[in-house]
């Protein structure tokens, strides 16, 4: 089956590169292919495309330049941000506050954490998914060096109402770093990281149809943290390593036409999923979850009634649609979401989901398409 006849509806794990992102990558890794640190004249032109790069990235989201380091991703940044301040020295009573919904990368980080014996809470969600708010703030005190909510949730696409608690957050304990993971956000939501509030995020290139391996963090001037890795002075001084130039410009320029093009891209996505949706609500049983909530434009969770999602799937890809269960982070074990868990939907319900995510390159008629054969195979499976 060639790309052209299937239908790709995985955008949440990860897209296709765009057109200026590939040709932006090409031509950096032509003329600056030297490397960035060097002091002659073509590791100058490679600072310099790093440098347009990141000032233009910083632009996007209300940044300082000096704000944004470039990582291999977004499980770098969280693991970095969440995992660095918990060092030798600091007081053993110091502990991390975060959520039961959030993206593995942050949840394996706070374990990393409770194995170094510092206190971590994981504030629990209620059943439509929003983070309780009592109960994650009631845990925020004079101890709490690291606070961190997703903006989104990669799973069910429900906004977390992040301004609000690092409003409360900071009025408990202002030294508090609030730490957002925006890498699914990104995609459908225009952020400004100073007009929020958030303090420090993870962002990551792939989901907007730039490069794989390829992120940034982003971390207000306010903070310091010490370097992930060691061995040079790359990236400020904050982390070793020589840079991927050519990755990053790519980055910066998936990000620009997405910018440029975000209502008409938005508008696209939206109407496809809600065609989507509708043709499958009124066609079968099955519930869309958050859809009472706010939700990213991109990402539709839908639990199909006896229908088991593993085999779904299976049938869809053979029929020329890919989906997936949820987090492609932790689609290898074969789990229950740890999210639909927290979300109290209980063992009859939890393996009937699956996650659709449109994205950039998603076409008028998709939605339509996607449908057809999703109520083809239940059709074939009931």
């Amino acid at each position: 089956m060639k790309n052209s006849d299937y239908l790709y509806l995985d955008h949440a794990a990860t897209t296709p590169m765009r057109e200026v992102a590939l040709k932006a990558f090409i031509e950096a890794e032509n003329e600056g292919y030297a490397n960035s640190s060097g002091g002659h004249n073509l590791s100058r032109k490679a600072k310099n495309i790093l440098e347009e790069s990141r000032e233009q990235i910083a632009n996007v989201f209300g940044a300082a330049p000096n704000e944004i380091i470039f990582t291999s991703g977004g499980t770098e940044a969280d693991n970095w941000i969440i995992k660095s301040l918990f060092i030798k020295g600091i007081s053993p009573n110091s502990n991390l506050v975060t959520t039961n919904i959030e993206h593995e990368a942050v949840l394996a980080s706070a374990e990393w954490i409770k194995l170094n014996d510092y206190k971590v809470t994981f504030a629990e969600c209620l059943d439509n998914g929003i983070v309780d708010a009592e109960k994650f703030l009631s845990e925020i005190d004079e101890s709490t060096i690291v606070a961190s909510v997703m903006l989104a949730n990669n799973e069910t696409g429900i906004v977390q109402p992040v301004h609000n608690l690092i409003k409360k957050t900071l009025e408990k304990n202002n030294e508090t770093l609030f730490h957002s993971d925006v890498v699914q956000a990104v995609v459908s939501k225009k952020i400004d990281f100073h007009k929020i509030g958030i303090q420090s995020a993870a962002i990551s290139a792939h989901k907007i149809g730039g490069p794989k391996g390829v992120g940034a963090m982003f971390l207000n001037n306010k903070f310091k943290l010490p370097s992930l890795f060691h061995g040079g002075k790359q990236e400020l001084e904050r982390r070793a390593g020589t840079v991927n130039v050519a990755g990053v410009a790519s980055f910066a320029a998936a990000l620009k036409e997405q910018q440029e093009n975000f209502d008409l891209e938005i508008n696209i996505i939206k109407k496809e999923k809600e065609i989507f949706e509708t043709i499958i609500k009124d066609n079968f049983n099955v519930k869309v979850i958050g859809e009472e909530e706010e939700r990213l434009a991109h990402i539709s969770n839908i639990q199909f009634e006896n229908i088991n999602s593993e085999v779904l799937m299976v049938d869809l890809d053979l029929n020329g649609l890919g989906v997936s269960r949820g987090s492609a982070c932790a689609s290898g074990a074969q789990k229950p979401s740890h999210v639909l868990e927290a979300m109290g939907i209980g063992k009859d319900n939890i393996n009937n989901h699956l996650r659709f995510s449109f994205g950039w390159s998603t076409d008028s008629g998709d939605g339509k398409k996607a449908a057809n054969i999703v109520l083809n195979s239940l059709e074939n499976l009931s």
